[in-house]
């Protein structure tokens, strides 16, 4: 029984995302959003107590799917370069299945409790924790250069890639898939990774 509600659950959740995104919070009508997931409209109150409730759960819900996703593409690959592309490349999914979203809710502060947008920050450094836990593996590996600041490198390296897309997608009208993140993970590692020099000398010891 709690598998199917928790599907019941899910699937709201789903067609929440569709509708909000399509409408924004303010427009968009829990009918619509029953209707979108072919359940009467007093389903979904047995599930949220109100619109502002389930647009809250649906935010929770992307950010666990996204953390899920990033720590999934991190973990692919066996060096350190080709995990933080994974994960570029995983950003660029995540971002072509929630620009509508983005554009149409996060945009109006109002829809967005502060508990929401302290969850959201606990989410980031998340997220923030797991790339630089990787960067860190790079050192050990001596993929990358010691003695760097790992935090800083984190920040540029998230505000890089987001930035990427931001400018490829929204300015030159690039679909995210499209994006090509190589260029942008090799200008990283030429100033994070070792130069031949330091690679020849780590080998000669």
């Amino acid at each position: 029984m709690a598998g199917i509600r928790e599907e019941r659950r899910d699937q709201i959740i789903q067609a929440a995302i569709r509708v909000f995104g399509k409408k924004g919070f303010h427009r968009a009508k829990i009918g619509e959003i029953a209707q979108e997931a072919e359940i009467g409209k007093s389903t979904v109150y047995e599930y949220f107590d109100s619109k502002k409730d389930l647009f809250e759960e649906m935010i929770r819900f992307i950010a666990q799917d996204y953390y899920d996703d990033v720590n999934e593409a991190l973990s692919e690959g066996k060096g350190c370069k080709s995990r933080l592309l994974s994960f570029a490349n995983n950003h660029g999914s995540f971002i072509k299945s929630h620009m509508e979203l983005a554009e149409n809710t996060m945009t109006d502060s109002t829809s967005v409790s502060e508990d929401i947008k302290k969850e959201m920050l606990g989410w980031k450094m998340k997220i923030f924790q797991l790339v630089e836990d990787v960067l860190k593996d790079g050192i050990e590996a001596g993929e990358l250069r010691e003695g760097i600041d790992t935090k800083s490198a984190t920040a540029i390296i998230l505000g890089a890639i987001n930035e990427n897309y931001v400018v490829q997608c929204i300015i030159f009208n690039q679909k995210p898939e499209e994006v090509q993140m190589e260029r942008i993970i090799d200008l990283i590692f030429s100033g994070l990774g070792k130069d031949n020099s330091q690679i020849s000398m780590h080998n000669s010891q």
